[in-house]
This record gives structure tokens, sequence and C-alpha cells, in this order.
């Protein structure tokens, strides 16, 4: 009995060379197909999204035309002014409509024509429409009524309600069109693909021997990368423990140097003082001497005194701007040692208790905190009171004299994250100043408030701490916000991985 077995490449004659050079050729007139399918799907597309944003364009036309005409009527029959400024909005909006409507439809001479024809009476209504609201506007209600009781207005709309429905019947049939060319691309792309897999399976079925030869090498090598990565993830953690060590270093070394530090400043004040009881002894002692020698001219005793309160001025105000330095120098270092502490927080309450402790300063500049509804968030309470306290107090202090003051302070939310923003209505930062403020001892602009630059520097070391980030926006003259963004729950890191 003969039997009959199915031919393989061997028995074909068919080299593996052979068959890689098929397949490949195979790919090649696949994924050229391919290609020319996704140009003629990507054209029908395209004409179908022409067709909807003509369509768009229809009915943004129509919308506005239709939002002027009730503005007017409730303009008209209410007298009230705010419908006015929806009737502004429809109205000012209409010309790019009606340009982006004529662009869109420069290819079709049907629609170039509809529109020729509806223009004249969209035109027309946006006259009476405007006539009547001017009439309004100058208290001439009668004369505005008349003209829309003569059904003027509402023919014109009915002819351009007419001509825009038309042109979209015109373009719901193009839509059709297309949308039936796009789904015959679509079906044989789809057809292109489905041979395409196939033809792919059957290349990976035939070189799969191929891959064999290469499969042990490349577990060598896997097995090779993977002591790498392992070698090198030893490597990334003791240089992160060492910067996690050389932070902490740099912490206590600020806090033991501005700490030591205040010890003499402390002995330059106490020597300050002793010196100005010597300044008063010795100019007791010149006056009894002159006094014995019958000598009244004192106007040098005048001028060295003089020069005696300048310098010892001069030495007590540096005094104290070094002691407010090294003072922020140690909270800073304190703050970065300090363990943050998740608690739940209702920031709305926190801010307004912050709010309360700038009354006076709100009231001395005629402003207001409006505080808009904020959530209950899981974080350090601490860290978050001061990254408000900073941020208001700020805000506060660079308030306008020329415009009543407003700070405003709103929440949008994620899932993960709640944004607060804190707004004003203040003096605003130089765009060339915006990435100092936030550096320490920088200030921007005139320095006609007290401050040591500080705050901000701190905020932003609070909220990176908190896992968070702080943008700021502002335009010089008209005001500034400071984003915050924080996470709605604070994750606690290992003390070792801080």
């Amino acid at each position: 009995m003969m039997v009959l077995r199915s031919p393989t490449p061997a028995r074909m004659g068919l080299s593996q060379p052979a068959i890689l050079v098929l397949g490949f050729a195979l790919l090649i007139t696949i994924s050229a197909c391919s290609i020319w399918l996704v140009n003629l799907a990507r054209t029908d597309a395209a004409s179908v999204s022409h067709t909807l944003e003509v369509e768009n364009a229809l009915a943004g036309i129509q919308i506005y035309v239709r939002r002027a005409e009730s503005a007017q009527r409730g303009f008209l029959l209410t007298r009230n002014p705010q419908y006015l400024q929806l009737f502004d909005e429809s109205t000012a909006a209409l010309p790019k409509e009606i340009k982006d409507l004529q662009t869109l439809s420069a290819d079709n001479p049907a629609q170039i024509a509809s529109l020729s024809a509806l223009l004249p009476k969209l035109q027309e209504k946006l006259g009476e429409l405007e006539q009547t609201v001017a009439l309004g506007r100058e208290g001439r209600w009668d004369d505005a009524v008349a003209i829309v009781n003569t059904n003027l207005g509402e023919d014109l709309m009915r002819a351009v309600t007419l001509g825009i429905e038309a042109m979209k019947s015109e373009e719901d049939r193009l839509l059709a069109s297309r949308a039936a060319s796009a789904a015959s691309s679509a079906r044989w792309l789809l057809a292109m693909n489905v041979f395409g897999v196939i033809a792919l399976i059957s290349l990976a079925t035939l070189s799969v021997h191929l891959s064999q030869r290469t499969t042990r090498a490349l577990r060598q090598a896997h097995a090779a990368l993977s002591v790498i990565n392992e070698d090198l993830e030893k490597r990334v953690e003791e240089r992160t423990a060492d910067l996690q060590e050389a932070n902490k270093e740099i912490q206590s070394f600020a806090y033991i140097v501005s700490h030591d530090l205040r010890s003499p400043l402390v002995n330059i004040m106490g020597f300050t003082s002793e010196l100005e009881e010597l300044r008063t002894d010795l100019f007791h002692r010149l006056e009894v001497l002159r006094l014995r020698t019958g000598d009244t001219d004192t106007s040098q005793d005048e001028t060295l005194a003089k020069d005696f309160s300048e310098a010892f001025g001069f030495i007590k105000a540096s005094i104290i701007k070094m002691d407010r330095l090294i003072k922020a120098i140690l909270d800073l270092s304190r703050q970065g040692r300090a363990d943050l502490q998740p608690a739940k927080v209702n920031t709305r309450e926190l801010v307004e208790s912050i709010s309360a402790t700038v009354a006076h300063q709100l009231m001395e500049r005629e402003a207001k905190i409006e505080v808009g509804p904020l959530p209950v968030i899981e974080t350090d309470r601490m860290a978050l009171e001061q990254i408000f306290t900073n941020l208001i107090d700020n805000a506060v202090k660079y308030l306008r004299l020329d415009v009543p003051g407003r700070i405003e302070i709103t929440a949008s939310e994620t899932a993960a994250y709640v944004t607060f923003a804190v707004s004003d209505n203040g003096r605003g930062i130089d765009a060339r100043d915006k990435g100092r403020v936030f550096e320490l001892f920088r200030r921007s602009g005139p320095q006609d408030r007290p401050g040591e630059g500080i705050g901000l520097a701190h905020v932003r070391t609070l909220v990176r701490r908190m896992g968070g980030s702080v943008v700021l926006e502002s335009e010089l003259g008209k005001g500034t916000t400071f984003k915050v963004t924080v996470p709605k729950k604070l994750v606690m890191r290992h003390e070792g991985n801080e």
C-alpha cells in the first residue's frame, strides 16, 4: 500500500535561506498593501471628519443665533442687562463660525451656493437683533418691541433655519457616502491584517528551528544581565544610602554651625551693650573735665557721639539680621530632620483659623480672604499649616494699595492628589524672578516689605517632603497664584529611605 506524505520544505527542494527570502517577500507585499489601505482609510476618515466639522460649524452658527435671539428676547422682556453679556458673546462668536464654515465648504460647489443664499438672511437677522438691542440700551423699549411685533425677526430666523437645515441635509448625504467608503476600506484593511497575521504565524513556524540555535546563548546572556542588574541595584542602593547620609550630615552640620554661631553672637551683643555703657561713662568724664577747665566748646563731643551712635546702630542692625538668618537656618534644619505625622486634617478649618490671625492686617488693607470648599486629607498638620501660613502671609504682605485686596483659596482633586490654589490680586512677580523666589534668602521686586527670603523656600522644602510639588503663576501688576499639589494620603517612608 502506498503512503502519501505531505510535502515539506526539504522535500520541495527549498533551502532555509530560500524560505526566509520567500517569507520576507511576502511580508513586504503585505506591508505595501497594508500601507496603501491605511492611507485609503485615512483619506476616508479625513473626509468623514471634514463632513462632521462642517456640520459642527453649521450647528455652532445655529446655536449662537438662537442664543443671541434668546438673549434679545430676555433683555427686552425683563429689561435686565445681564442678558447683554450672552448677546454680546454670541454675536461676537458668529463671524469666526461663519468664516470657518466658508473655509470648510470651499471644496463643495453646492454648499457654496447654499451658503451664498444663507449669509444675506443671516446678516439681516443679526441686523434685526442688534437694532432692537441697541434701542433697548438707549431706553427706547417701545420702539424695540414694535420691531419684534412685526414678526420680521421670526421670518428671518425661519429662513436662516431652513438654509442651515438644507446644508445639513447635504452634509448628511455626504456623510453617509463617505462613511460607507470608510467602512469598506476598514474591512479590506482588516482582511489584509488577518492575512498578514496568518502569514506571520507561518513565517514564525518556519523560522522556529533557527531560534533554537540562539535560545541557549540568549539564556546565558540573560543570566549575565541579571547578575549585572543585581550588582547595579546594589550600587544604586549604596549610592542612595551615601547621599542620604550626606544629606543628614549637611542638616546636622547646618544645625550645629547655626547653633554654635549664636553663642558668639550673644557675646557680641553683650560687649556692644558694655561698649555703649563705656561710651556714656567716657562722655560723662569728658564733660566733667571740660567743666573743670572751663572749656564750653562741645561741638567735637557731639560729632564724636553721633559717630558712636551710628557705629553702634550698624552693629546692632547687623547682629539682629544675622540672628534672624541663623534662626531661619535652625528652623529649616529642624524641619528637615523632623518626622512627618499623618493625621486627618480638615483643610478648610485649618485655612480659616490661619486667616483669622491676619484679620487685622486685612482690615488695614481693606482686603478679604475667600475660602472655597476644601477637602479633608490625611497629612502632617503642622507641615500643611506652615505651608498655608507662609503663602497667606506672603499674599497679604504684597497686596497692592491702589485696589481692594482679594485673596482666594480653592482646591481641585484627582483620585490620589489635591491641588490647593492660593491666588491674590497683589503686585505680582516679574517673569525673570519666578525661579529665584523659591531660593533661600532670595526675594523679588522692591524690598519695601520686611522679610529675609525664607518663607517660599520653606514651603518648597515642606511640599517636597510630603511628596508633592508647588507651581507659581504670576503676572506683574495683576496678581499671583501658588498651586500646591500634595497626596490626599501621606505615605510614610522608612527612615532609611528618606
